[in-house]
C-alpha cells in the first residue's frame, strides 16, 4: 500500500471516529434533554396532585364548615309550638262509695223524683269538671253490670247534671257487639250514646286491628249542629301504664287526648282538646266523657263478651234483647210516620 492510500484510510478512520463522537454527543444531549423533560412533567404533575389536594382539602374544610353551621342553625330554630289546650275535663271515677255524695237513705228517693233517668239501681260511681268547675257526676246500673248470666249482663253509664238533672247514657249494645265480635274473633264492644239535647243517637264501636299488638282503636262519628258530618278514631298509645289515649279526626290529625291517670286507683282521666272549634261542640266533648267513663270497666266487659260467645256457642241458647235495647233498633222513619 503506497503512502497516499494510507494517509485516505487514516483521514477516513479519523473522519469516522469524528462522526462516532459527534453522533455519541448529540445522543447524550438528547438523554440529558429528555431526562430534563422527564423532570420538569415529574415536578409540573407533583404541583398539580399537590393543588388538587389542596383543594379536596378545601372543599372538606366547607363542607364540615356548612354542616356545622346547619347544625348551629337547627339548633337555634324554636321548638314546635306546643298544642293549645282550649278545654280540660276531668272525670274522676271513685273506688268506693265512701263519698259525701254518696251519704244520706234519701238521697236515691231525691234524685229519682227529679229525674226519671235515675231508676232504683242506680250508683253514683264519679263526677266531672271542666275547665276546673263541676260539670256533673256518674252513675253506673248496678244491678244489670253485675248479673252472673253474661247474656244478661250489661254496661249503662249516665251523666246527671250537677244539679241531679239527667244529660246523657251511654250503653253497651249487646247485640251488635256479640256480631261484630263473632265475625272478627275478638271482643268489640259497640256502645250508643243518647244526649238529652239532640235526637240522634251515636255509637262509639271498638274495631278489629291487625295485627294486635298495635293495641286497640274505637270509632265514633256524628252530624254536628250545621248538619256537617264528623267522624273520629281513637287510638289508644301502646307501653304505657295507664289507659292513654288520642283523638284523631278524618285527616289524622290529633285533636284531643285522654290522658288515664295510673296512680289512681278509681280511674281518672284527663280530657284535653286542642281544637278551638270542637272545645265548643257540646256533642264532641260529651262523647269523650262518656266514653272515658267505660274505660274502668273495659276489661270486664270483654272479659264478658267472650262469656257470652262461648255460651252461645256450646248451648242452644238464645239472644234475648232488653226492652230498652230493642227499642234501639226500631225503624226512625216508620216513627215519624
Amino acid at each position: 500500500m503506497s503512502f497516499e492510500e494510507e494517509k485516505e484510510q487514516f483521514e477516513e478512520e479519523e473522519d469516522k471516529e469524528v462522526m462516532e463522537g459527534i453522533q455519541t454527543q448529540i445522543k447524550q444531549e438528547l438523554k440529558e434533554e429528555i431526562e430534563v423533560q422527564e423532570d420538569m412533567f415529574k415536578e409540573l404533575r407533583y404541583k398539580e396532585e399537590k393543588e388538587e389536594e389542596e383543594q379536596r382539602e378545601e372543599e372538606e374544610k366547607e363542607m364540615v364548615m356548612k354542616k356545622e353551621v346547619e347544625k348551629a342553625e337547627v339548633k337555634e330554630e324554636p321548638k314546635k309550638k306546643e298544642r293549645v289546650v282550649y278545654t280540660k275535663i276531668e272525670v274522676d271515677l271513685w273506688r268506693t262509695k265512701m263519698h259525701r255524695e254518696e251519704w244520706g237513705i234519701r238521697k236515691d228517693a231525691q234524685r229519682a223524683q227529679k229525674d226519671r233517668q235515675w231508676t232504683r239501681d242506680m250508683d253514683q260511681v264519679g263526677e266531672v269538671r271542666i275547665n276546673g268547675e263541676d260539670y256533673g257526676w256518674l252513675a253506673i246500673r248496678e244491678r244489670l253490670w253485675k248479673e252472673e248470666d253474661p247474656l244478661e249482663k250489661r254496661f249503662v253509664m249516665k251523666l246527671f247534671s250537677s244539679s241531679g238533672y239527667w244529660r246523657a247514657s251511654i250503653e253497651l249494645l249487646l247485640g251488635e257487639t256479640l256480631t261484630v265480635s263473632h265475625a272478627t274473633k275478638e271482643p268489640c264492644p259497640t256502645y250508643i250514646c243518647i244526649f238529652k239535647h239532640t235526637r240522634n243517637l251515636f255509637r262509639i264501636q271498638r274495631l278489629a286491628h291487625w295485627p294486635r299488638f298495635q293495641g286497640e282503636i274505637f270509632r265514633f262519628s256524628y252530624l254536628d249542629e250545621n248538619d256537617r258530618f264528623q267522624t273520629f278514631i281513637l287510638d289508644d298509645k301502646r307501653f304505657t301504664l295507664s289507659s292513654d289515649w288520642m283523638v284523631k279526626d278524618i285527616h289524622d290529625k290529633i285533636i284531643a287526648k285522654i290522658d288515664g291517670k295510673f296512680a289512681n286507683i278509681g280511674g281518672r282521666f284527663d280530657i284535653e282538646i286542642f281544637d278551638e272549634k270542637l272545645a265548643l261542640d257540646k256533642t264532641f266533648g260529651i262523647m269523650l266523657m262518656l266514653f272515658s267513663s267505660t274505660l274502668r270497666f273495659l276489661k270486664d266487659t270483654k272479659k264478658n263478651i267472650k262469656k257470652a260467645l262461648k255460651k252461645l256457642r256450646i248451648t242452644d241458647t238464645e239472644v234475648k234483647l232488653d226492652d230498652s235495647e230493642s227499642n234501639l233498633y226500631l225503624n226512625p222513619r216508620k216513627l215519624s210516620l
